[in-house]
């Protein structure tokens, strides 16, 4: 399926994460989403395995995509939104394709994703809203199903609640909750109507920033009650996250450094308990790539270094980045880029 960046772009799944309007003057667009520099007008990439030779490499037969590098065709309009991609496997053949259409206020209205994989299948998103260009109904629809998204907004017109509905029947309910300054302090998830699913509860400094969530799950089996809370540095930067806690002792926690120019510098992650851990460490160069990933186990059974290694064209945007692991040659990823004149 397609990285994350793009999912994004096909429904709100829950109201939180639809507060912010669609009007592509109120909102990044999709170039920058995907961290492409200037008026950018399509992307291919091609990845391909590297054979190590003595000191240096050469360039291997062309691979399927693995994790967020693929073989893949990116078209974007004018404004920067996404009008169509193609994904494709090693051997040349279509995966899948999605195709957007906007309307003259540059909102998405359509949506078609075509899978290729086995018998294959066409899902259609529909995308409605309101006379304040606000999203307040999406229908998505397939060969066998119909399910429909209903986003309740307030008089400020803030979306308060989202209702997945699928024959006749509420599939989940979503429900938030704001404080003076807009921000969202209480998150409900339901299923059905009522049966609770997830309760969150969030508190905020006087900037704005999130600084703590209390966090209740339900399950079959048990309900898990924790707390996340983040620290910041005097640039509104997060520096301390720790998730997860349990207790005092029992907690995953993330450190981040930072460039001058804001852009991430290094994010060390770690996750696990005591008697064992896993340890991530990622480094970044100032335009925001990844140069340096690497894993740790507690138990000293895992120990590898991802690095990567790019060239950029004179907007900035990466065209070749190689990927190492421990040291050895793994794999390329070639990007052809063309730009609106």
């Amino acid at each position: 399926m397609k990285k994350a960046i793009v999912i994004l772009i096909t429904i709100c799944l829950s109201v939180h994460s639809c507060s912010k309007s669609t009007n592509s003057s109120d909102r990044e667009n999709h170039i920058s989403e995907y961290g492409f520099k200037g008026k950018v007008k399509s992307v291919k990439s091609e990845l391909f395995n590297l054979i190590p030779e003595k000191d240096t490499f050469k360039i291997g037969e062309k691979i399927n995509g693995i994790s967020i590098d693929r073989n893949e065709l990116l078209e974007f309009n004018k404004t920067g939104n996404l009008t169509f991609s193609k994904e494709f496997l090693a051997n040349g053949k279509v995966s899948d394709e999605i195709i957007n259409t906007y309307d003259k206020n540059n909102q998405l209205t359509q949506r078609k994703v075509i899978d290729n994989y086995g018998k294959g299948s066409v899902i259609d998103y529909q995308y409605f809203y309101n006379s304040s260009d606000s999203l307040e109904q999406v229908i998505i629809s397939g060969k066998n199903f119909k399910r429909i998204h209903k986003i309740e907004r307030d008089k400020k017109v803030r979306p308060i609640k989202n209702l997945t509905i699928q024959n006749d029947t509420i599939l989940t309910t979503y429900v938030v909750e704001y404080d003076q300054n807009n921000n969202v302090i209480n998150e409900k998830q339901f299923k059905n109507q009522n049966i609770p699913v997830k309760l969150i509860d969030r508190t905020f400094n006087a900037k704005n920033l999130k600084v703590r969530e209390q966090v209740i799950e339900y399950s079959t089996w048990d309900t898990l009650k924790y707390q996340n809370e983040f620290t910041y540095d005097k640039n509104q930067n997060l520096i301390l996250g720790k998730y997860n806690i349990e207790n005092d002792s029992s907690y995953n926690t993330v450190k981040n450094t930072y460039f001058k120019n804001g852009k991430l510098k290094e994010s060390e992650s770690e996750f696990g308990e005591s008697d064992y851990s896993l340890i991530q460490n990622q480094k970044f160069n100032e335009n925001g790539d990844l140069i340096v990933q690497a894993v740790n186990t507690s138990d000293g059974e895992t120990k590898d270094i991802w690095e990567y290694k790019f060239k950029y064209d004179k907007n900035n945007n990466w065209i070749e980045k190689i990927e190492y692991k421990n040291s050895k040659p793994l794999r390329i990823v070639k990007r052809e880029i063309e730009y609106y004149k």
